[in-house]
C-alpha cells in the first residue's frame, strides 16, 4: 500500500537545468521541498544562485553554477562539480532551452543548429554522464526531460524547436529502454502555454503578451493556463515512488488542449513573399 513516504525525495541529490527562472525553477523549488538536495544549473549564474538560496531557505543543500548547456564541456564540468558539491546525483530534470520564432524558410542552417544544440544535445549528454556513472555503481536513477506539446502537435513558426522537442521524447523513449534494465527511469513532461519570462514579447500582430494568453484560454478545457507549480508537480510524480513501474512516457501537461484537439489555426507570417523578394 502507498503512503506518504513513497513522494518524498528525503536524501536524494536533483540537478535541475534552466533553473534560474520560470519551470525549472518551480521544479527545483518543489523537489527541494519534498526533500531533495538541488543543484540549480542556468546560463544566468545570478540567477542560479538566487534558486540555490530558496532551496537553502528550504532546509536543503544546494549547488549553483553558471552553465551553458549548448557547451558540451561546461556542461559536464557542471555536472561534475555539483556532484562534487552535493554528492552523487539521483534525479537529473533536463529542463534548459528556448525557442526563436520565424517562418521555416528564413531560418539559416546556423540557427537551426543552435536550436537542435539547446534545445536536444544537452539531454543527451547530460543523460550519458549519469546514466554512466549509475550503471558503474549498480544504482538506480531517473531522468525527466522537459519537451514540449510543440514537439507532439506542429507549431508555425518554431521549425527546428518543435523538431527538437520531438527528437527529445524519442530519445526519452529509447533511453528508457536501454537503461531500464539498470533500474534507472527516463520519462519526459510536455507542457503547454505556461506564461513565464520567456514567453514575454509582442507577437507579430501587435498582441502583448496579456492579449496574447487570453486569447489561448479560450482554447484550453480547463480554461486558465499553466504554472510552474503544475509542471513541478509532474516531474514530482516521474522522480517519486509513486511512479515506480513508469517509464519512456511523455506526460502532457495541458490543461486538455491535446486531448480536444485544439485547433487555433495556422499561424501566419506577414509579406511572407516580401521576405522572400529581399533575401
Amino acid at each position: 500500500m502507498l503512503n506518504v513516504s513513497d513522494v518524498m525525495l528525503t536524501g536524494q541529490k536533483a540537478l535541475v537545468t534552466g533553473a534560474g527562472q520560470g519551470i525549472g525553477e518551480g521544479i527545483a523549488l518543489t523537489l527541494a521541498n519534498f526533500g531533495a538536495d538541488v543543484a540549480a544549473l542556468d546560463i544566468n549564474e545570478s540567477k542560479a544562485q538566487a534558486t540555490a538560496e530558496k532551496v537553502r531557505e528550504l532546509g536543503r543543500s544546494a549547488f549553483s553554477a553558471g552553465v551553458d548547456v549548448r557547451d558540451s564541456s561546461a556542461l559536464e564540468a557542471g555536472l561534475e562539480a555539483a556532484a562534487s558539491e552535493i554528492g552523487d546525483i539521483d534525479i537529473i530534470v533536463n529542463n534548459a532551452g528556448s525557442a526563436i520564432r520565424r517562418p521555416s524558410i528564413s531560418y539559416s542552417e546556423e540557427q537551426f543548429d543552435e536550436q537542435v544544440s539547446l534545445n536536444l544535445k544537452p539531454v543527451f549528454i547530460t543523460s550519458r554522464w549519469a546514466a554512466t556513472r549509475w550503471i558503474e555503481s549498480g544504482r538506480p536513477g531517473n531522468i525527466v526531460n522537459v519537451a514540449t506539446t510543440e514537439g507532439i502537435r506542429g507549431c508555425p513558426g518554431f521549425a527546428p524547436y518543435s523538431a527538437a522537442k520531438a527528437g527529445m521524447i524519442n530519445l526519452t523513449k529509447t533511453l528508457s529502454s536501454e537503461l531500464g534494465p539498470y533500474g534507472i527511469r527516463v520519462n519526459a513532461i510536455a507542457p503547454d502555454y505556461t506564461p513565464t519570462p520567456g514567453l514575454d514579447e509582442i507577437d507579430l500582430s501587435g498582441r502583448t503578451p496579456g492579449q496574447r494568453m487570453e486569447n489561448i484560454i479560450k482554447f484550453i478545457p480547463l480554461r486558465r493556463l499553466g504554472s510552474p507549480d503544475d509542471m513541478a508537480g509532474a516531474v514530482l510524480f516521474l522522480v517519486s515512488e509513486l511512479s515506480a513501474w513508469v517509464s519512456g512516457q511523455t506526460l502532457t501537461v495541458d490543461g486538455g488542449s491535446l486531448a480536444c484537439a485544439r485547433v487555433e489555426g495556422p499561424m501566419p507570417f506577414p509579406n511572407l513573399v516580401k521576405r522572400l523578394k529581399e533575401k
